[in-house]
């Protein structure tokens, strides 16, 4: 596969972030203006990884390999933390709410162990990702299913949170039995790990293109704003 195509996903990126900013220019509700500057931060990060990985790594101050897992690696808590306070903040469901604290303060400390003691910062934190993975599966199918349970269905097409649900779901059912995999198939058959990676770059791309939908929805009202 051409290299260029692994980067393909920035493109969907790049194109939800910037319709993301409407939230604030409309005056969306304080949770979609905190997803909109998660995609800042999240292009960010992976322009950053990028350019590091390319010529950042070296110059005439510093001489560095170019491996970039550890940028990821940092970013990985506060991303899926995110996710978890995003849900807990839109999803009509008390519990998300009650055991918030809970949930991110354990979250963030089985994190800093496992990048600490368990697996390091030069390689990719697995564990990390399979723990944010359900936890974001979890909360997309609780909103799913309290959807499936309203009285009066309403038009999920045309909610922002659907679509953010939806994304976030893809990705990350796939994304889990594949990391949970990856450091068998890695040494058993790599050619499958490689095709794997694959489907989860192209799912990566719908994902971002499903926040990109979002946020060409109407302005999302919330029984619960913060």
């Amino acid at each position: 596969m051409p290299n260029f195509v692994y980067y393909l996903y920035l493109i969907p990126l790049i194109a939800s972030t910037v319709v993301s900013l409407r939230s604030f220019k409309n005056q969306w509700a304080k949770p979609y203006r905190y997803f909109s500057l998660f995609l800042m931060a999240t292009l960010l990060n992976e322009l950053f990884a990028i350019s590091w990985k390319f010529f950042l790594h070296h110059n005439r101050y510093w001489d560095f390999p170019n491996a970039n897992l550890w940028i990821y690696n940092i970013y990985l808590p506060p991303q899926y933390l995110f996710y978890f306070l995003f849900f807990s903040l839109t999803a009509d469901e008390p519990i998300l709410w009650k055991i918030k604290k809970p949930v991110m303060i354990g979250y963030l400390i089985f994190s800093i162990l496992n990048v600490t003691f368990i697996q390091s910062i030069k390689e990719l934190n697995t564990y990390t990702i399979i723990v944010g993975n359900a936890l974001v599966i979890c909360c997309s199918i609780m909103y799913f299913i309290h959807e499936l349970n309203r009285r009066v269905p309403l038009p999920v097409q045309r909610q922002p949170l659907f679509w953010i649900s939806l994304g976030a779901f893809i990705f990350n059912t796939v994304s889990l039995p594949y990391f949970i995999s990856i450091n068998y198939l890695s040494h058993t058959n790599l050619s499958l790990a490689i095709a794997l990676f694959n489907i989860l770059l192209i799912l990566n791309i719908v994902m971002y293109i499903c926040y990109l939908i979002a946020f060409l929805c109407k302005m999302p009202s919330l029984r619960k704003q913060s």
